[in-house]
Protein backbone atom coordinates (compact mmCIF):
# COMPACT_ATOMS: atom_id res chain seq x y z
CA UNK A 1 0.00 0.00 0.00
CA UNK A 2 1.48 3.34 -1.03
CA UNK A 3 0.49 6.87 -0.09
CA UNK A 4 1.02 9.96 -2.26
CA UNK A 5 2.77 13.07 -0.98
CA UNK A 6 2.79 16.25 -3.09
CA UNK A 7 4.89 19.30 -2.44
CA UNK A 8 4.51 22.50 -4.47
CA UNK A 9 7.50 24.73 -4.84
CA UNK A 10 7.53 28.52 -4.93
CA UNK A 11 6.41 30.42 -8.01
CA UNK A 12 8.91 31.18 -10.70
CA UNK A 13 8.16 34.26 -12.83
CA UNK A 14 9.23 34.70 -16.40
CA UNK A 15 10.28 38.35 -16.61
CA UNK A 16 10.49 38.23 -20.38
CA UNK A 17 6.82 37.40 -20.79
CA UNK A 18 4.33 40.24 -21.17
CA UNK A 19 1.77 38.15 -19.33
CA UNK A 20 4.19 37.34 -16.43
CA UNK A 21 3.11 33.72 -16.49
CA UNK A 22 4.04 31.97 -13.22
CA UNK A 23 5.75 28.59 -13.36
CA UNK A 24 5.16 26.21 -10.44
CA UNK A 25 7.43 23.24 -9.78
CA UNK A 26 5.40 20.26 -8.58
CA UNK A 27 7.29 17.46 -6.80
CA UNK A 28 5.58 14.07 -6.55
CA UNK A 29 7.16 11.31 -4.44
CA UNK A 30 5.76 7.90 -3.59
CA UNK A 31 6.14 6.76 0.02
CA UNK A 32 6.90 3.08 0.58
CA UNK A 33 4.79 1.28 3.21
CA UNK A 34 7.63 -1.22 3.91
CA UNK A 35 10.12 1.44 4.88
CA UNK A 36 7.94 4.25 6.20
CA UNK A 37 9.49 7.66 6.05
CA UNK A 38 11.85 6.80 3.24
CA UNK A 39 11.17 7.89 -0.32
CA UNK A 40 11.92 5.85 -3.39
CA UNK A 41 14.08 8.29 -5.34
CA UNK A 42 13.54 6.39 -8.58
CA UNK A 43 9.86 7.33 -8.51
CA UNK A 44 10.40 11.06 -7.99
CA UNK A 45 8.77 13.20 -10.67
CA UNK A 46 9.17 16.90 -11.32
CA UNK A 47 6.61 18.73 -13.42
CA UNK A 48 6.79 22.34 -14.55
CA UNK A 49 3.25 23.69 -14.71
CA UNK A 50 1.75 26.90 -16.06
CA UNK A 51 -0.11 28.79 -13.36
CA UNK A 52 -1.72 32.06 -14.55
CA UNK A 53 -3.70 34.53 -12.48
CA UNK A 54 -6.99 32.63 -12.69
CA UNK A 55 -5.41 29.33 -11.50
CA UNK A 56 -5.71 27.62 -14.88
CA UNK A 57 -3.87 24.35 -15.25
CA UNK A 58 -1.92 22.89 -18.10
CA UNK A 59 -2.49 19.53 -19.76
CA UNK A 60 -1.55 17.57 -16.62
CA UNK A 61 -4.57 19.10 -14.87
CA UNK A 62 -6.90 17.87 -17.58
CA UNK A 63 -6.23 14.32 -16.50
CA UNK A 64 -7.60 15.02 -13.01
CA UNK A 65 -10.44 17.44 -13.79
CA UNK A 66 -13.29 17.64 -16.30
CA UNK A 67 -12.87 20.49 -18.77
CA UNK A 68 -14.64 21.50 -21.96
CA UNK A 69 -13.92 23.83 -24.86
CA UNK A 70 -16.18 26.37 -26.58
CA UNK A 71 -16.66 23.93 -29.47
CA UNK A 72 -17.76 21.17 -27.10
CA UNK A 73 -20.10 23.61 -25.36
CA UNK A 74 -21.69 24.62 -28.67
CA UNK A 75 -22.23 20.98 -29.56
CA UNK A 76 -23.79 20.33 -26.14
CA UNK A 77 -26.06 23.40 -26.38
CA UNK A 78 -27.33 22.18 -29.75
CA UNK A 79 -29.54 24.03 -32.18
CA UNK A 80 -32.50 26.01 -30.89
CA UNK A 81 -34.05 29.43 -30.43
CA UNK A 82 -30.67 30.96 -29.53
CA UNK A 83 -29.31 30.21 -33.01
CA UNK A 84 -32.59 31.23 -34.65
CA UNK A 85 -32.47 34.65 -33.01
CA UNK A 86 -28.82 35.00 -33.96
CA UNK A 87 -29.65 34.03 -37.54
CA UNK A 88 -32.41 36.65 -37.80
CA UNK A 89 -30.22 39.52 -36.57
CA UNK A 90 -27.20 38.51 -38.67
CA UNK A 91 -29.57 37.94 -41.59
CA UNK A 92 -30.90 41.51 -41.34
CA UNK A 93 -27.30 42.70 -41.43
CA UNK A 94 -26.74 40.68 -44.59
CA UNK A 95 -29.93 42.03 -46.15
CA UNK A 96 -28.82 45.61 -45.45
CA UNK A 97 -25.54 44.91 -47.24
CA UNK A 98 -27.47 43.49 -50.19
CA UNK A 99 -29.41 46.77 -50.45
CA UNK A 100 -26.20 48.76 -50.80
CA UNK A 101 -24.72 46.32 -53.32
CA UNK A 102 -27.82 45.99 -55.50
CA UNK A 103 -28.17 49.76 -55.46
CA UNK A 104 -25.27 49.93 -57.91
CA UNK A 105 -27.16 47.93 -60.53
CA UNK A 106 -30.21 50.20 -60.56
CA UNK A 107 -28.26 53.43 -60.00
CA UNK A 108 -25.90 53.19 -62.97
CA UNK A 109 -28.47 53.84 -65.75
CA UNK A 110 -29.82 56.92 -63.94
CA UNK A 111 -26.39 58.47 -63.31
CA UNK A 112 -25.41 57.78 -66.91
CA UNK A 113 -28.34 59.93 -68.03
CA UNK A 114 -27.98 62.68 -65.43
CA UNK A 115 -24.27 63.35 -65.94
CA UNK A 116 -23.86 61.99 -69.50
CA UNK A 117 -21.32 59.41 -68.45
CA UNK A 118 -19.38 57.16 -70.79
CA UNK A 119 -19.11 53.42 -70.24
CA UNK A 120 -15.79 53.59 -68.42
CA UNK A 121 -17.02 55.94 -65.71
CA UNK A 122 -20.23 53.96 -65.24
CA UNK A 123 -18.21 50.78 -64.81
CA UNK A 124 -15.88 52.52 -62.35
CA UNK A 125 -18.86 53.16 -60.06
CA UNK A 126 -18.84 49.45 -59.32
CA UNK A 127 -15.06 49.07 -59.38
CA UNK A 128 -14.52 51.72 -56.71
CA UNK A 129 -16.75 49.80 -54.28
CA UNK A 130 -14.58 46.70 -54.59
CA UNK A 131 -11.41 48.79 -54.29
CA UNK A 132 -12.70 50.00 -50.94
CA UNK A 133 -13.48 46.43 -49.93
CA UNK A 134 -10.00 45.20 -50.87
CA UNK A 135 -8.32 47.94 -48.83
CA UNK A 136 -10.39 47.57 -45.67
CA UNK A 137 -11.02 43.80 -45.57
CA UNK A 138 -7.79 42.97 -43.69
CA UNK A 139 -8.30 45.97 -41.39
CA UNK A 140 -11.77 44.83 -40.29
CA UNK A 141 -10.43 41.31 -39.84
CA UNK A 142 -7.70 42.51 -37.48
CA UNK A 143 -10.17 44.67 -35.56
CA UNK A 144 -12.54 41.74 -35.19
CA UNK A 145 -9.73 39.68 -33.65
CA UNK A 146 -8.60 42.50 -31.37
CA UNK A 147 -11.87 44.09 -30.24
CA UNK A 148 -14.40 41.33 -30.87
CA UNK A 149 -17.13 40.65 -33.41
CA UNK A 150 -19.86 42.70 -31.75
CA UNK A 151 -17.78 45.87 -31.38
CA UNK A 152 -16.58 45.62 -34.96
CA UNK A 153 -20.12 45.18 -36.25
CA UNK A 154 -21.14 48.40 -34.49
CA UNK A 155 -18.40 50.24 -36.35
CA UNK A 156 -19.18 48.56 -39.68
CA UNK A 157 -22.92 49.30 -39.65
CA UNK A 158 -22.40 52.91 -38.59
CA UNK A 159 -19.78 53.35 -41.30
CA UNK A 160 -22.00 51.90 -44.06
CA UNK A 161 -25.05 53.90 -43.02
CA UNK A 162 -23.16 57.18 -42.62
CA UNK A 163 -21.34 57.20 -45.94
CA UNK A 164 -24.34 55.66 -47.69
CA UNK A 165 -26.53 58.53 -46.52
CA UNK A 166 -23.89 61.11 -47.47
CA UNK A 167 -24.03 59.84 -51.06
CA UNK A 168 -27.51 61.35 -51.24
CA UNK A 169 -26.00 64.85 -51.15
CA UNK A 170 -23.26 64.26 -53.75
CA UNK A 171 -22.86 67.44 -55.88
CA UNK A 172 -20.98 65.62 -58.66
CA UNK A 173 -20.20 62.15 -59.96
CA UNK A 174 -16.71 62.36 -58.44
CA UNK A 175 -18.26 62.67 -54.99
CA UNK A 176 -20.50 59.70 -55.75
CA UNK A 177 -17.38 57.65 -56.53
CA UNK A 178 -15.59 58.73 -53.35
CA UNK A 179 -18.54 58.05 -51.06
CA UNK A 180 -19.46 54.74 -52.68
CA UNK A 181 -15.84 53.67 -52.31
CA UNK A 182 -16.12 54.41 -48.59
CA UNK A 183 -19.36 52.41 -48.44
CA UNK A 184 -17.49 49.52 -50.06
CA UNK A 185 -14.81 49.86 -47.38
CA UNK A 186 -17.54 49.32 -44.79
CA UNK A 187 -19.05 46.39 -46.65
CA UNK A 188 -15.70 44.63 -46.31
CA UNK A 189 -16.51 44.15 -42.62
CA UNK A 190 -19.81 42.37 -43.22
CA UNK A 191 -18.30 38.84 -42.95
CA UNK A 192 -17.98 39.52 -39.22
CA UNK A 193 -21.68 38.70 -38.83
CA UNK A 194 -21.21 35.50 -40.84
CA UNK A 195 -18.27 34.50 -38.64
CA UNK A 196 -20.25 35.17 -35.48
CA UNK A 197 -23.16 33.04 -36.66
CA UNK A 198 -20.84 30.23 -37.72
CA UNK A 199 -19.11 30.06 -34.34
CA UNK A 200 -22.38 29.35 -32.50
CA UNK A 201 -23.67 26.67 -34.89
CA UNK A 202 -23.24 22.98 -33.95
CA UNK A 203 -21.59 20.92 -36.66
CA UNK A 204 -24.71 18.94 -37.58
CA UNK A 205 -26.72 22.04 -38.48
CA UNK A 206 -23.93 24.37 -39.63
CA UNK A 207 -24.00 23.63 -43.35
CA UNK A 208 -27.78 23.74 -43.56
CA UNK A 209 -28.10 27.03 -41.65
CA UNK A 210 -25.40 28.71 -43.70
CA UNK A 211 -27.19 27.58 -46.84
CA UNK A 212 -30.42 29.10 -45.56
CA UNK A 213 -28.43 32.26 -44.79
CA UNK A 214 -28.45 33.05 -48.51
CA UNK A 215 -32.17 33.79 -48.24
CA UNK A 216 -31.53 37.03 -46.37
CA UNK A 217 -29.23 38.33 -49.12
CA UNK A 218 -31.83 37.46 -51.75
CA UNK A 219 -34.55 39.19 -49.73
CA UNK A 220 -32.39 42.31 -49.55
CA UNK A 221 -31.89 42.41 -53.32
CA UNK A 222 -35.60 41.83 -53.93
CA UNK A 223 -36.47 44.70 -51.62
CA UNK A 224 -33.97 47.03 -53.30
CA UNK A 225 -35.26 46.34 -56.81
CA UNK A 226 -38.86 46.77 -55.65
CA UNK A 227 -38.13 50.10 -53.97
CA UNK A 228 -36.10 51.26 -56.99
CA UNK A 229 -38.98 50.55 -59.36
CA UNK A 230 -41.20 52.83 -57.27
CA UNK A 231 -38.80 55.55 -56.14
CA UNK A 232 -36.61 56.28 -59.18
CA UNK A 233 -39.48 57.17 -61.57
CA UNK A 234 -41.18 59.37 -58.95
CA UNK A 235 -38.78 60.77 -56.34
CA UNK A 236 -35.43 60.25 -58.05
CA UNK A 237 -32.21 58.40 -57.31
CA UNK A 238 -31.18 60.49 -54.29
CA UNK A 239 -34.20 59.35 -52.31
CA UNK A 240 -33.44 55.76 -53.25
CA UNK A 241 -29.89 56.13 -51.89
CA UNK A 242 -31.29 57.57 -48.63
CA UNK A 243 -33.82 54.76 -48.22
CA UNK A 244 -31.09 52.18 -48.88
CA UNK A 245 -28.94 53.59 -46.06
CA UNK A 246 -31.66 53.63 -43.40
CA UNK A 247 -31.62 49.88 -42.53
CA UNK A 248 -27.97 50.11 -41.46
CA UNK A 249 -28.85 52.63 -38.75
CA UNK A 250 -31.75 50.48 -37.57
CA UNK A 251 -29.52 47.41 -37.31
CA UNK A 252 -27.15 49.30 -35.00
CA UNK A 253 -29.88 49.03 -32.36
CA UNK A 254 -30.30 45.29 -32.89
CA UNK A 255 -26.59 44.54 -32.61
CA UNK A 256 -26.93 45.05 -28.85
CA UNK A 257 -28.90 41.79 -28.84
CA UNK A 258 -26.01 39.89 -30.40
CA UNK A 259 -23.70 37.93 -28.09
CA UNK A 260 -19.98 38.41 -28.34
CA UNK A 261 -18.09 35.49 -29.82
CA UNK A 262 -17.30 32.97 -27.10
CA UNK A 263 -14.31 31.81 -29.14
CA UNK A 264 -12.94 35.35 -29.20
CA UNK A 265 -13.51 35.86 -25.47
CA UNK A 266 -11.73 32.63 -24.51
CA UNK A 267 -8.80 33.47 -26.82
CA UNK A 268 -8.68 36.96 -25.25
CA UNK A 269 -8.56 35.50 -21.74
CA UNK A 270 -12.11 36.50 -20.76
CA UNK A 271 -13.35 33.05 -19.84
CA UNK A 272 -15.94 34.31 -17.34
CA UNK A 273 -17.72 36.36 -20.03
CA UNK A 274 -17.54 33.47 -22.46
CA UNK A 275 -18.96 31.07 -19.89
CA UNK A 276 -21.80 33.48 -19.08
CA UNK A 277 -22.75 33.70 -22.77
CA UNK A 278 -22.64 29.93 -23.20
CA UNK A 279 -24.74 29.42 -20.06
CA UNK A 280 -27.32 31.90 -21.37
CA UNK A 281 -27.40 30.13 -24.74
CA UNK A 282 -27.92 26.78 -23.01
CA UNK A 283 -30.75 28.23 -20.95
CA UNK A 284 -32.48 29.65 -24.04
CA UNK A 285 -32.16 26.30 -25.83
CA UNK A 286 -33.28 24.44 -22.69
CA UNK A 287 -30.10 22.38 -22.70
CA UNK A 288 -26.97 22.23 -20.57
CA UNK A 289 -23.23 22.69 -20.81
CA UNK A 290 -20.76 19.86 -20.33
CA UNK A 291 -19.59 19.26 -16.77
CA UNK A 292 -16.36 20.84 -15.69
CA UNK A 293 -14.78 24.18 -16.41
CA UNK A 294 -14.24 26.08 -19.65
CA UNK A 295 -10.77 25.88 -21.14
CA UNK A 296 -8.94 26.83 -24.30
CA UNK A 297 -8.94 24.21 -27.05
CA UNK A 298 -5.61 22.56 -27.77
CA UNK A 299 -4.33 23.95 -31.04
CA UNK A 300 -1.36 25.39 -32.75
CA UNK A 301 -0.34 28.98 -32.14
CA UNK A 302 -2.17 31.82 -33.86
CA UNK A 303 -1.91 31.47 -37.62
CA UNK A 304 -0.59 33.95 -40.13
CA UNK A 305 -0.80 34.52 -43.87
CA UNK A 306 2.34 32.52 -44.60
CA UNK A 307 0.63 29.39 -43.23
CA UNK A 308 -1.69 29.43 -46.24
CA UNK A 309 1.28 28.61 -48.47
CA UNK A 310 2.76 25.96 -46.19
CA UNK A 311 3.08 22.47 -47.74
CA UNK A 312 -0.01 21.33 -45.84
CA UNK A 313 -2.31 24.04 -47.22
CA UNK A 314 -0.60 25.34 -50.38
CA UNK A 315 -2.70 23.42 -52.89
CA UNK A 316 -5.97 24.05 -51.06
CA UNK A 317 -5.17 27.77 -50.67
CA UNK A 318 -4.35 28.30 -54.33
CA UNK A 319 -7.46 26.46 -55.49
CA UNK A 320 -9.69 28.27 -53.00
CA UNK A 321 -8.32 31.64 -54.10
CA UNK A 322 -9.28 30.73 -57.64
CA UNK A 323 -12.70 29.54 -56.45
CA UNK A 324 -13.31 32.77 -54.55
CA UNK A 325 -12.25 34.85 -57.53
CA UNK A 326 -14.46 32.94 -59.95
CA UNK A 327 -17.40 32.98 -57.53
CA UNK A 328 -17.29 36.68 -56.69
CA UNK A 329 -16.43 37.66 -60.26
CA UNK A 330 -19.34 35.71 -61.69
CA UNK A 331 -21.97 36.41 -59.04
CA UNK A 332 -21.37 40.16 -58.82
CA UNK A 333 -20.86 40.24 -62.57
CA UNK A 334 -24.39 38.89 -63.03
CA UNK A 335 -25.96 41.04 -60.31
CA UNK A 336 -24.31 44.32 -61.22
CA UNK A 337 -24.47 43.78 -64.97
CA UNK A 338 -28.20 42.99 -64.97
CA UNK A 339 -29.13 46.52 -66.00
CA UNK A 340 -26.46 46.56 -68.71
CA UNK A 341 -27.63 43.22 -70.11
CA UNK A 342 -31.20 44.48 -70.25
CA UNK A 343 -30.11 47.70 -71.95
CA UNK A 344 -28.21 45.68 -74.55
CA UNK A 345 -31.25 43.53 -75.08
CA UNK A 346 -33.53 46.58 -75.46
CA UNK A 347 -31.38 48.76 -77.70
CA UNK A 348 -29.13 46.24 -79.46
CA UNK A 349 -25.41 45.91 -78.92
CA UNK A 350 -24.43 47.65 -82.14
CA UNK A 351 -26.40 50.82 -81.46
CA UNK A 352 -25.10 50.87 -77.89
CA UNK A 353 -21.48 50.73 -78.99
CA UNK A 354 -22.12 53.52 -81.47
CA UNK A 355 -23.20 55.87 -78.70
CA UNK A 356 -21.16 55.44 -75.55
CA UNK A 357 -23.30 57.90 -73.58
CA UNK A 358 -26.67 56.57 -74.66
CA UNK A 359 -29.37 57.27 -72.05
CA UNK A 360 -31.53 54.19 -71.70
CA UNK A 361 -33.45 54.05 -68.42
CA UNK A 362 -34.87 50.81 -67.11
CA UNK A 363 -38.51 50.16 -67.92
CA UNK A 364 -41.12 48.43 -65.78
CA UNK A 365 -40.53 45.15 -67.68
CA UNK A 366 -36.83 45.39 -66.88
CA UNK A 367 -37.50 45.73 -63.16
CA UNK A 368 -39.79 42.69 -63.36
CA UNK A 369 -37.03 40.70 -65.09
CA UNK A 370 -34.55 41.69 -62.37
CA UNK A 371 -37.04 40.71 -59.68
CA UNK A 372 -37.79 37.32 -61.21
CA UNK A 373 -34.09 36.57 -61.79
CA UNK A 374 -33.39 37.37 -58.14
CA UNK A 375 -35.82 34.63 -57.14
CA UNK A 376 -33.33 32.30 -58.80
CA UNK A 377 -31.19 32.63 -55.68
CA UNK A 378 -33.82 30.64 -53.82
CA UNK A 379 -33.09 27.81 -56.28
CA UNK A 380 -29.75 27.33 -54.56
CA UNK A 381 -31.39 26.53 -51.23
CA UNK A 382 -33.14 23.19 -51.94
CA UNK A 383 -30.43 22.15 -54.41
CA UNK A 384 -27.54 22.64 -52.01
CA UNK A 385 -29.43 21.33 -48.99
CA UNK A 386 -30.00 18.15 -50.97
CA UNK A 387 -26.46 17.80 -52.26
CA UNK A 388 -24.01 19.22 -49.74
CA UNK A 389 -24.27 16.44 -47.15
CA UNK A 390 -24.93 13.68 -49.70
CA UNK A 391 -22.25 14.13 -52.34
CA UNK A 392 -19.97 16.35 -50.24
CA UNK A 393 -18.77 19.94 -50.50
CA UNK A 394 -16.46 19.48 -53.48
CA UNK A 395 -18.96 17.98 -55.90
CA UNK A 396 -21.65 20.42 -54.76
CA UNK A 397 -19.30 23.24 -55.71
CA UNK A 398 -18.68 21.58 -59.06
CA UNK A 399 -22.41 21.26 -59.84
CA UNK A 400 -23.04 24.92 -59.08
CA UNK A 401 -19.99 26.08 -61.04
CA UNK A 402 -20.86 24.05 -64.11
CA UNK A 403 -24.53 25.09 -64.06
CA UNK A 404 -23.58 28.74 -63.73
CA UNK A 405 -21.13 28.49 -66.62
CA UNK A 406 -23.64 26.88 -69.01
CA UNK A 407 -26.36 29.46 -68.42
CA UNK A 408 -23.87 32.32 -68.54
CA UNK A 409 -22.85 31.24 -72.04
CA UNK A 410 -26.49 31.15 -73.15
CA UNK A 411 -26.84 34.88 -72.44
CA UNK A 412 -25.09 35.72 -75.71
CA UNK A 413 -27.95 34.29 -77.78
CA UNK A 414 -30.74 36.41 -79.22
CA UNK A 415 -33.97 35.61 -77.37
CA UNK A 416 -37.25 37.14 -76.21
CA UNK A 417 -37.19 38.85 -72.84
CA UNK A 418 -39.22 36.07 -71.22
CA UNK A 419 -36.52 33.53 -72.09
CA UNK A 420 -33.81 36.00 -71.07
CA UNK A 421 -35.50 36.24 -67.67
CA UNK A 422 -35.32 32.45 -67.26
CA UNK A 423 -31.64 32.36 -68.21
CA UNK A 424 -30.82 35.14 -65.75
CA UNK A 425 -32.88 33.29 -63.13
CA UNK A 426 -30.73 30.18 -63.55
CA UNK A 427 -27.45 32.10 -63.49
CA UNK A 428 -28.42 33.81 -60.24
CA UNK A 429 -29.45 30.46 -58.74
CA UNK A 430 -26.24 28.60 -59.51
CA UNK A 431 -23.98 31.57 -58.71
CA UNK A 432 -25.63 32.00 -55.30
CA UNK A 433 -25.21 28.27 -54.70
CA UNK A 434 -21.53 28.60 -55.52
CA UNK A 435 -21.22 31.47 -53.07
CA UNK A 436 -22.77 29.30 -50.36
CA UNK A 437 -20.29 26.54 -51.19
CA UNK A 438 -17.14 28.67 -50.95
CA UNK A 439 -18.28 30.29 -47.70
CA UNK A 440 -18.94 26.94 -46.05
CA UNK A 441 -15.85 25.21 -47.43
CA UNK A 442 -13.54 28.07 -46.48
CA UNK A 443 -14.95 28.24 -42.94
CA UNK A 444 -14.56 24.52 -42.43
CA UNK A 445 -11.08 24.15 -43.80
CA UNK A 446 -9.52 27.27 -42.41
CA UNK A 447 -19.49 43.99 -69.88
CA UNK A 448 -19.12 46.87 -71.41
CA UNK A 449 -18.07 46.64 -75.08
CA UNK A 450 -19.17 43.17 -76.01
CA UNK A 451 -21.71 41.03 -74.21
CA UNK A 452 -20.45 37.93 -76.02
CA UNK A 453 -16.87 38.47 -74.85
CA UNK A 454 -17.99 39.16 -71.29
CA UNK A 455 -20.14 36.06 -70.89
CA UNK A 456 -17.38 33.84 -72.30
CA UNK A 457 -15.06 35.15 -69.58
CA UNK A 458 -17.67 34.37 -66.92
CA UNK A 459 -18.57 31.03 -68.47
CA UNK A 460 -15.01 29.75 -68.82
CA UNK A 461 -14.23 30.81 -65.27
CA UNK A 462 -17.25 28.85 -64.11
CA UNK A 463 -16.09 25.72 -65.94
CA UNK A 464 -12.59 26.15 -64.53
CA UNK A 465 -14.03 26.59 -61.04
CA UNK A 466 -16.11 23.43 -61.51
CA UNK A 467 -12.98 21.39 -62.29
CA UNK A 468 -11.14 23.07 -59.44
CA UNK A 469 -13.92 22.15 -56.97
CA UNK A 470 -13.73 18.46 -57.93
CA UNK A 471 -9.95 18.44 -57.49
CA UNK A 472 -9.94 20.08 -54.04
CA UNK A 473 -7.76 17.80 -51.89
CA UNK A 474 -9.81 17.95 -48.68
CA UNK A 475 -13.47 16.99 -48.12
CA UNK A 476 -14.80 18.98 -45.13
CA UNK A 477 -18.05 17.06 -44.66
CA UNK A 478 -18.57 16.50 -40.93
CA UNK A 479 -15.42 18.39 -40.04
CA UNK A 480 -15.25 20.65 -36.99
CA UNK A 481 -14.15 24.27 -37.28
CA UNK A 482 -10.43 24.87 -36.68
CA UNK A 483 -9.45 26.84 -33.58
CA UNK A 484 -6.69 29.46 -33.24
CA UNK A 485 -5.50 31.06 -30.03
CA UNK A 486 -3.19 33.91 -29.20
Amino acid sequence: MESLADFTGGGLFNSNSSKHCRKTVKYTKLMSSHDEGLYDESLEKVALMDDDSDDNYNTSDIESENVFTVEEAVESIGFGFFQIRLYIICGLFTAADALEMMLLAVLSPVLRCEWQLDHFRVAFLTTVVFIGMCIMAPVWGLMGDKYGRQTTLYMVTTWIGYFGLLTTFSPSFMWVLILRGLVGAGLAGSPQSFALLTEFLPSKSRAKMLQIGGITWAMGTLFEISIASLVIPTLGWRWLVAFSAMPSFLICVLIKLLPESARYLVAAGEKDRALHILQKAAKINKSSLPKGRLTVAHSASRGNVSDLLSPEYRRTSLQMWLMWFATAFSYYGMVLASAEILQIHNSGEESRNADSCKCNLLKSDDYITMLVSTFGEFLALPLNLLLIDRIGRRYTGAVNSCGMAIFFLLLQLQMPQSLLTIIMFMVRGFSQGLFNFVYIYTAEVLLDKSLTAAVWVYGLLGLLASLCAILLPIETKGRVLPQSIR
